[in-house]
């Protein structure tokens, strides 16, 4: 009997220690690095600048595997040619024909659709540059260059990897950061493929629940948990799923003065996707944007021939829902 009585009380005793670690975990004030009660949570956005870090059904964590900045075989390190010429990290043009070799060939991809981003931001110098489906970050490392604050979310972990070594390499920690999450409209595992030769053609594919690569997608009102928006530049390049991105970003639209969405339409213009096409247009419209085309053409979205198409905001921002104020 004195022995079960002993044993009793090292359980409870147990119990009463790890339980006031735990309330300590919750209360006190922990180095960046191991916020909260679990190692590597973050909380805030001055913790998840110069990281990767992603969303997982523990929350904000950081990805320490994706950041020991080892650099491989497979890195090539160019120069993009906007000023001032950060460098960059892409794959070898045999596995990448179209982005890396442009970028090894020339110093730039989408030129112009870069020069569109770098001019929204200096009209708008206080707004974060949100690159949804960064790749090896031809437009978030050239607009980090030039002092604006990005937050790049990509999917492929090999890109990530890149991303955080050109973010090291050009110096702007201090004002990037990375997330490793697929982009949707809900948060679930997904299985991410890529196009034998063409790795930057990278891609949720839906049908599949295996695959050799699989990441947990979030929603754009995810972000909101840590990173405090007040305006924001957006590009979108997720491969056919614009509109399922839109559609988890409500909130956002509506606590963030968004001034400009550059998005790839060219999946959408058939509405193949249960009038997909149809959806982005109505969102835009009720959120204050207009596309950037002749006007004969603003409603006409199948007969738009550019891949990615310009939202300008024609309206003031306020605090909106589909239309309707929000008190």
């Amino acid at each position: 009997m004195r022995r079960y009585e002993q044993l009793n009380l090292l359980l409870k005793t147990t119990a009463l220690l790890v339980f006031l670690w735990f309330v300590k975990a919750l209360t006190s004030k922990t180095p960046s690095e191991h916020l909260g009660p679990f190692a590597d949570n973050i909380h805030t956005e001055e913790d998840a600048f110069g990281r990767v870090i992603a969303r997982d059904l523990r929350g904000w964590v950081i990805d320490e595997s994706l950041c020991d900045g080892k650099i491989t075989d497979d890195f090539v390190l160019v120069h993009l040619s906007n000023s001032p010429n950060p460098p960059i990290y892409v794959y070898p043009m045999d596995i990448d024909e179209y982005v890396s070799t442009d970028i090894i060939m020339t110093g730039q991809y989408e030129s112009h659709n870069v020069e569109i981003m770098i001019q929204y931001m200096k009209r708008f110098p206080n707004a974060v540059f949100l690159d949804l489906g960064a790749f090896v970050g031809s437009f978030s490392i050239a607009i980090a260059a030039l002092g604006y604050k990005v937050v790049a979310v990509e999917c492929l972990k090999s890109s990530v990897k890149r991303l955080y070594a050109s973010m090291k390499e050009a110096g702007v920690s201090d004002r990037m950061s990375i997330i490793h999450n697929a982009i949707l409209d809900k948060r679930i595992p997904v299985v991410i493929e890529t196009q034998p030769g063409n790795i930057g053609l990278t891609y949720v594919d839906l049908r599949k629940s295996e695959g050799n690569e699989i990441v947990e997608s979030i929603a754009l009102d995810d972000l909101l948990e840590i990173f405090q928006f007040e305006q924001a530049i957006i590009k979108m390049d997720v491969y056919q799923y614009e509109d399922m991105v839109l559609n988890g970003a409500y909130n956002f639209f509506k606590q963030v003065d968004v001034e400009a969405v550059l998005m790839e339409f060219i999946h959408h213009r058939s509405d193949n996707y249960d009038n997909d096409g149809k959806f982005i247009i109505d969102f835009m419209e009720s959120h204050g944007f207009e596309p950037d085309v002749p006007e004969y053409m603003k409603r006409d979205y199948k007969k738009w021939t550019m891949p990615e198409i310009l939202f300008k905001r024609i309206k003031p921002f306020s605090h909106t829902d589909k239309g309707h104020i929000i008190e």
